[in-house]
């Protein structure tokens, strides 16, 4: 299945798990918009994408920037039949070292941002009868929670009910959780690396890692096909396989 002729945004397109996205629904014939933050990396993002891609510049964290990079893709693609909403940001700390300026953030962009842009494209998604689908991890499901991530996991936690809520209240667009596993991303950007790698090694010692980590383009892979997929998938959970 392809996207030929499907208008597709993209928010947190300029690096990662976002990136590989909106490469790849570009080359499976969408037309898309690359929204995010970093204004210097969407053009690089756009030229590296086959078919037609436009850039858009969007903070997430900002309410106002969500309402106009959402008309601006609507604006230049003529509608919308998919946003797909990659942005996260992880701390490295536990719940007790976390200040209130921490919280903010981790729900702002993980959370709130994925409230505002759907807002903003709802009713864009229903004339379309399009889809939604929001990066999600294997995190929130681990028992007992990663040691370190609390600020991640609850913000996600948060969204993968926001998720099951708009469902509920719009039928005619289909709503999709993407679950990754531990992937090769800018994710832990501007971490410190010695603090990350304590508690990586924690978590390596409890078992919650697979011995690998995927390449972002297999995720990519699937959540296209996700967007083609004439039907709803409400929850894909993609794993890496276990290293040997």
């Amino acid at each position: 299945m392809r996207l030929e002729g499907r208008r597709v945004l993209v928010v947190g397109a300029s690096a990662g798990i976002g990136r590989a996205i909106a490469e790849a629904a570009s080359a499976s014939g969408a037309r898309v918009a690359v929204a995010a933050r970093r204004a210097e990396r969407l053009d690089e993002v756009a030229a590296g994408c086959k078919g037609e891609a436009v850039p858009i510049v969007c903070d997430v964290r900002d309410p106002a920037s969500c309402e106009s990079s959402l008309a601006g893709a609507v604006a230049a693609l003529g509608g919308l039949d998919a946003l797909v909403y990659s942005p996260g940001i992880g701390i490295f700390a536990r719940l007790e070292d976390v200040d209130a300026e921490t919280w903010r953030a981790a729900l702002e962009v993980n959370l709130i941002g994925a409230a505002l842009t759907t807002r903003a494209a709802i009713g864009h998604l229903e004339a379309s009868g399009g889809k939604a689908l929001y990066l999600s991890s294997i995190a929130t499901t681990d028992q007992p929670p990663r040691e370190a991530f609390g600020t991640y996991i609850v913000s996600k936690v948060a969204l993968d009910r926001m998720i099951e809520v708009w469902q509920g209240e719009h039928r005619g667009v289909s709503f999709t959780r993407l679950v990754v596993g531990d992937a090769i991303t800018e994710f832990a950007a501007g971490v410190d690396p010695a603090s990350m790698g304590h508690w990586v090694q924690r978590w390596v010692e409890r078992g919650y890692l697979y011995g690998r980590v995927m390449d972002v383009s297999s995720i990519a892979d699937q959540a296209v096909s996700v967007l083609a997929s004439p039907e709803t998938v409400r929850v894909l959970t993609i794993t890496p396989r276990f290293g040997e």
